[in-house]
């Protein structure tokens, strides 16, 4: 299994929350601009190849280089300096002037940065770099593919393909490529043909031994490289975009427990048999460095998160492949008018439904619904609720909360549903309806409280009144701690990770274990068995319905009831 990841390791995330707080008070020093021992050629003229610091501008990149600042923009069109400005670790070239003067030794040579100092087990030294007059040698990093590689050297990946005898854009981590000193001698021709030329100038550019991560901070390779490199075919192809630098801490704790979770699935899918080729992007702050070339060639995307990245995604998508919405419920709205979308949390409007079923089918003689609203009603929530009870024909009264005792009976069970919205703004009202029936519990009525998942994200509601008012919730997570699987998951996690799974980490896990099965099974044709084969995952499950545009809404639910003694039961 070859993986490669674009994405700020969980280290790198560390790093920042512990930070000095005395660095921001520092008094601005501007960088000093060294210039690069590395050269590249391109397009018959050398340059020097740029690593981009933090702080540094084309400005002061210029001076230190001798070159102006129209030389710089000239020679990277494809980075849009002029109207995006640097980005740290952005590799520029540099039109090389003979005269610069060098703060290292000016002849050309290869550069093998040392691993750095670390307690983790060394790894076997990497092998010497072959460098000759017709081409250079690039190791492929565990986040490249054959675009970035060629974007890198300004080369074509034509050329690339045809000077290694490639027959498909596919690299691996490791992978020794020639790197055409004359591309244009490699274009055109098939694989098999020798061609002939002048031996040119022998320039050495960067050697792949660099440890450095895509956060610019200096570590060991990735550990799930070592970890889930398999060799051969890769039958399933992913494209990941997921929020690793988002502005909330906690946001980005999520992200990377999901993340770590799909891996952990294709850790499995990988002793099973199952090739995987997984590129991540980091789609933070509403970065989208993908492309429709990179989506075109993959089986399935997986993210990004919210409505307005989705969205985004899709335009560049534009139907090129199938684009998993992994953890926004709310973002069910988008498969309404966009092809190719998938659902994969089980929206609000089905946890309605499946909780307004079971109030139906719980119903005796003698029982009475009562749904409860906030002093101000109006509600999405509340439409939603009031809706299916129409429609299942179910007979129900609505009052506020200063009347609920007054409707409630007592010769059968008081059926409760608390209509608000769940958000902050409703915590007042949930806190405040929970103590009273908590208080009216077990006198002289019998009270069960229906619910969707939401209930249960409130850190201020106390469990126990939950287990007293015997909650019955219909949710789109759940985890079964007494399952073999979960516990096997369990295990594995904590002996990987030193901690324990989130929610995230599960429908990561669940997500990947799901579609790159059914992609591995039914090959180009698994986007037909998507309604027709359901799955039950460690957190989740899958039943998805195709709408009318096209795409597609899981509609699994599961239900969990909180008994009276403090045991919580998946009964569904």
């Amino acid at each position: 299994m070859n993986m490669k990841h674009i994405f700020p390791i969980a280290v790198a995330f560390m790093l920042a929350a512990f930070s000095p707080s005395w660095i921001s008070a520092q008094e601005y020093v501007a960088p000093k601009v060294t210039i690069s021992k590395e050269k590249v050629r391109s397009g018959g003229k050398v340059f020097y190849s740029h690593v981009v610091q933090e702080r540094q501008t084309i400005y002061s990149i210029s001076k230190a280089y001798g070159v102006t600042m129209e030389e710089i923009y000239e020679a990277n069109p494809a980075l849009k300096l002029e109207t995006e400005g640097l980005k740290k670790d952005q590799i520029l070239l540099i039109p090389y002037k003979a005269d610069i003067q060098e703060t290292a030794e000016p002849e050309v040579k290869t550069v093998v940065k040392p691993e750095p100092e670390t307690t983790v087990q060394e790894k076997p030294q990497e092998p010497a770099q072959e460098v000759n007059g017709e081409y250079f040698i690039h190791r492929v990093k565990w986040y490249e593919d054959l675009d970035a590689i060629a974007k890198k050297y300004k080369v074509s990946k034509e050329s690339i393909k045809n000077i290694n005898r490639m027959t498909s854009d596919k690299v691996k981590r490791r992978q020794d490529l020639k790197i055409p000193r004359d591309p244009a001698m490699w274009e055109g021709r098939t694989v098999t043909e020798e061609p002939t030329y002048n031996e040119p100038e022998v320039i050495s550019p960067e050697v792949d031994t660099d440890t450095t991560d895509v956060d610019g901070k200096e570590g060991k390779d990735n550990i799930f490289d070592d970890l889930f490199v398999r060799e051969g075919h890769h039958d399933v192809s992913i494209t990941m975009l997921l929020p690793f630098s988002a502005t909330k801490s906690g946001d980005r704790t999520s992200f990377m427990d999901f993340y770590c979770g799909a891996l952990m699935a294709s850790r499995v899918l990988g002793t099973d048999g199952v090739n995987l080729d997984i590129h991540t992007f980091d789609v933070g702050g509403g970065n989208m460095p993908v492309t429709q070339q990179r989506l075109a060639s993959s089986d399935f995307a997986i993210g990004p998160v919210s409505k307005s990245d989705l969205r985004k995604a899709a335009g560049i998508n534009d139907g090129a492949t199938w684009i998993v919405s992994p953890l926004d419920m709310q973002a069910e709205a988008l498969t309404d008018s966009l092809d190719r979308i998938i659902q994969a949390p089980t929206p609000t409007r089905i946890q309605v439904k499946d909780m307004v079923d079971w109030i139906k089918s719980d119903m005796r003689h003698g029982d009475r619904v009562i749904v409860v609203t906030p002093a101000t009603p109006e509600s999405e929530y509340l439409d939603m609720v009031q809706s299916e009870m129409a429609e299942t024909g179910l007979p129900h009264i609505t009052t506020t909360l200063g009347s609920m005792r007054s409707q409630m009976v007592s010769g059968g069970v008081n059926r409760i549903v608390l209509a608000c919205e769940y958000t902050e703004r409703s915590t007042v009202f949930l806190i405040e309806a929970l103590r009273n029936l908590y208080m009216y519990s077990g006198k002289s009525n019998e009270i069960v409280l229906y619910s969707t998942s939401k209930i249960r994200t409130y850190d201020q509601i106390e469990v126990e009144q939950l287990h007293k008012v015997n909650l019955h919730t219909s949710v789109t997570y759940a985890v079964d701690y007494d399952s073999k699987e979960v516990k096997d998951f369990l295990l594995q996690y904590r002996a990987l990770y030193n901690t324990e799974p989130s929610r995230s980490a599960y429908s990561g896990y669940d997500l990947m274990k799901y579609f790159v099965t059914l992609s591995h099974k039914y090959g180009k044709r698994w986007p037909r068995a998507l309604d027709k084969v359901d799955y039950k995952g460690l957190q989740s499950d899958f039943k998805l319905v195709k709408t009318d545009s096209g795409s597609y809404v899981n509609n699994a639910v599961r239900r969990v009831v909180y008994n009276p003694d403090y045991s919580v039961s998946i009964v569904r």
